[in-house]
């Protein structure tokens, strides 16, 4: 359901925006890792998971106001190198801001708020709660290493 709602908007409104499906994205995910790791440099990921942004924006008006307002800025701002897909059993989407650091998301962020001023306090709420920014390598560098078994 939540597929072709979204493949609605994105043709109604003539957005130059593909959506990888749930097995490339993951595919991508992993290049992105090994190609991030090989080069040194970083990336961030981000899930925007269906059910709780349909919590979180009950009435279909935001709903349909947040995910109109995120392909926008999408479509106007992509760097095309920044990747979208379904996430495991279509339950949200994925997004890789390649080349990026955390301020790549806030910029994307302060866009999807502007775009939604009419509901800015609501969709800024939703967003500093239920989007959560991975940074790689970060994410990992700061995981300490396992202690040694003592025998």
């Amino acid at each position: 359901m939540m597929k072709e709602l979204l493949f609605n908007l994105i043709r109604k409104h003539k957005y130059n925006i593909s959506i990888y499906t749930e097995e490339i994205f993951e595919r991508r995910c992993q290049e992105e890792i090994i190609r991030s790791d090989e080069d040194n440099s970083s990336f961030v990921y981000l899930e925007f998971d269906f059910e709780t942004l349909k919590k979180e924006l009950a009435d279909e008006a935001s709903f349909i106001q947040f995910w109109n307002s995120f392909f926008s800025v999408l479509n106007s701002g992509s760097r095309g190198s920044d990747i979208v897909g379904f996430l495991e059993h279509e339950s949200g989407l994925g997004m890789l801001l390649l080349d990026s650091k955390l301020d790549g998301w806030e910029r994307i962020k302060g866009r999807i708020e502007q775009k939604t001023s009419s509901n800015l306090d609501k969709i800024k709420d939703v967003l500093d709660k239920t989007i959560k920014p991975i940074l790689y390598p970060a994410c990992i560098q700061n995981v300490p290493a396992p202690e040694s078994a003592v025998v």
